[in-house]
């Protein structure tokens, strides 16, 4: 009669002795290492070829204006074509000559940006000197009569021109903040900061505060000689808004006066 042996449970003392967890370890470490050492070259190469594209991209802004320009984006077998030959520096440089015919970077656009960053500091300077203590209805009021103001013939075509004018002169500037020395004191703090963001609110065309197209405005506190040759559009705050008379409009004030 066969004899059946009875099973054995597996000694788990013997599998926890600091040799075994060694052994382990040391496998462990050999199956990982590879991986480890594919994902450490991979980020490698991906930051070379980040430091090449840059450098390209530098030499692009530095010489843009003698980069030949080319009327039609090249197909893959163009790219093959200049990938034997030339291998990936001339793909490279085939691109950039495609982003010339774009122009993505030119003196242009960087003039135009900081442009706007002045007329947006401009703005923010009338809002702040003008309607500093205002909630933002109020202060997107001043700024819109600056934007009704630059589209309007009888004044200049920008905001920093419209702000400042006649600032040189003793009588007649437009905005009073640019004429009796409160500019002597400079912007800051919180109110500075809800400036801005009125200022980039109001250009950016967010602004849903109706004072129609007025074009000048004084507070409560004063009633100047101008204010009855105009038509009245709002009060928002402590400021009251006005716009020019229609020439049927002008007929009526003249009668009324």
């Amino acid at each position: 009669m066969a004899m059946v042996k009875s099973y054995r449970p597996p000694h788990w003392r013997a599998l926890v002795r600091p040799e075994f967890g060694l052994a382990c370890l040391a496998i462990a470490l050999a199956m990982a290492v590879p991986s480890m050492l594919e994902v450490t070259a991979t980020r490698g190469a991906a930051q070379l070829d980040n430091s090449k594209w840059q450098a390209f991209a530098n030499d692009f802004l530095e010489n843009s204006s003698v980069v030949k320009v080319v009327t039609k984006a090249p197909d893959a077998q163009t790219y093959a074509q200049a990938f034997a030959t030339g291998g990936v520096k001339i793909v490279m440089q085939e691109d950039l000559r495609i982003m010339a015919s774009l122009e993505t970077f030119t003196k242009r656009h960087f003039e135009t940006a900081a442009g706007q960053r002045n007329e947006i500091n401009c703005l923010s300077q009338a809002i702040y000197y003008e309607a500093r203590s205002e909630p933002l209805k109020g202060q997107l009021a001043v700024a819109q009569v600056v934007l009704n103001r630059v589209k309007h013939r009888a004044y200049p075509s920008n905001i920093c021109d419209v702000v400042f004018e006649g600032s040189t002169r003793i009588t007649g500037c437009q905005f009073t903040f640019t004429c009796d020395g409160s500019m002597t004191r400079n912007p800051r703090g919180n109110s500075w900061k809800r400036s801005r963001q009125a200022a980039i609110h109001a250009v950016l065309g967010m602004s849903d505060v109706t004072i129609h197209r007025a074009t000048h405005y004084h507070t409560v506190a004063i009633s100047p000689y101008w204010s009855k040759t105009l038509l009245r559009t709002a009060n928002i705050g402590t400021h009251v808004f006005y716009r020019f008379p229609s020439r049927r409009e002008k007929v009526f004030l003249a009668e009324a006066a």
